[in-house]
């Protein structure tokens, strides 16, 4: 069966071209949802008038002040974002408003419930992974962000798909999504208009912001999280106060000896930070704790031909990789504490 033909013209270009202007910079005011909703009514309330005179827009929402006071940075955005008004039908412009503002207060609402569907989904993941250095864990921590992505596609598609059942939506929100796709089959069969899919860059921009904690910083909680239990006092980031350029992303005290760490998912070049003999420094062991999925054996010897240094290594990789397994300076994650009592004297 032969595919439909896409077709392009410079008509239907301009329209989404237009649409996702408005929409990008409407984003670009960081409005509150009252806010927006009363610049929506305004429009809606006066289009008529704004029809006739378009200079009644700029006096409506920016010098009557009837939006409340905004500070400077929200002044002169809004006002670049009306200019848009001049260069597009103005009954089309009003049309688009509408819609942008209504995905915008929406936008909201599948951020959360991505976030919480996503969230949900890895509390079952991780329930029985006990090890959180392991690949496995590493793996199902990921289905966090990736699963908030996933699920706000899904919940995109329902929302300009009047006809299609949606298991994500709540209840409650159902007669706001089904009037919304309401009005969006009608732009859409009138200008030519993909709602979805510009929506769905401007959605894709947020959802990077909302997850945007980065997965080193979650991995070195991981790793405090794991030694706690098994030494005497951990405290958080520092430098050496010997050889200032080497830090640690935490230090911590057994069998009275003070030992550094240096947590990275993956190594890289970024090991060279660090790539020091214990005896020039504050510590009496050095500790890299990583996935061990970039490791080289002549990174590995690289590293531990310097003294005191031990590298944690994820249970897989160290069963996995002879020159790992075989090395008694490498330690696995699922062996640190018998590792501990038996290095740290």
């Amino acid at each position: 069966m032969q595919n439909e033909k896409i077709i392009i013209d410079s008509n239907i270009y301009n329209n989404n071209l237009d649409f996702y202007t408005m929409l990008k910079l409407l984003v670009q005011c960081h409005f509150s949802a009252k806010q927006l909703i009363y610049i929506q009514d305004l429009v809606i309330k006066n289009k008529e008038n704004i029809l006739i005179n378009s200079n009644l827009l700029k006096t409506l929402l920016i010098d009557s002040n009837i939006i409340g006071k905004i500070n400077a940075n929200k002044y002169a955005s809004l006002n670049y974002f009306l200019n848009t008004s001049e260069s597009i039908n103005l009954k089309m412009w009003c049309e688009f408003l509408d819609i942008c503002v209504d995905l915008l207060l929406i936008k909201d609402l599948i951020l959360q419930e991505s976030k919480v569907y996503a969230f949900n989904e890895q509390k079952k993941e991780l329930k029985n992974i006990y090890d959180m250095l392991s690949i496995e864990y590493d793996i199902s921590h990921l289905h966090l962000p990736y699963g908030q992505r996933v699920i706000s596609s899904l919940l995109l598609f329902a929302l300009t798909n009047a006809n299609r059942e949606s298991n994500f939506i709540l209840n409650s929100s159902n007669t706001i999504v089904k009037n919304f796709s309401h009005k969006v089959q009608i732009l859409t069969e009138q200008y030519n208009l993909n709602v979805n899919n510009m929506f769905h860059i401007i959605m894709d921009e947020s959802m990077n912001q909302s997850i945007k904690s980065d997965a080193g910083s979650s991995y070195e909680s991981r790793v405090f999280s794991t030694l706690s239990p098994l030494v005497q006092k951990i405290n958080g980031h520092s430098h050496d106060s010997k050889i200032s350029s080497v830090e640690y992303d935490m230090t911590f005290i057994f069998n009275n000896k003070l030992c550094g760490v240096s947590a990275k998912r993956t190594l890289r070049e970024r090991y060279k930070q660090n790539f020091e003999d214990v005896k020039f420094l504050d510590v009496n062991y050095m500790f890299f704790i990583t996935l061990g999925t970039d490791l080289t054996e002549d990174k590995l010897t690289n590293i531990l031909q310097k003294s005191g240094i031990y590298i944690i290594v994820s249970q897989e990789e160290h069963e996995a990789r002879a020159f790992l397994k075989n090395n008694n300076k490498v330690i696995s994650s699922k062996n640190i504490k018998e590792a501990f009592i038996k290095i740290i004297k």
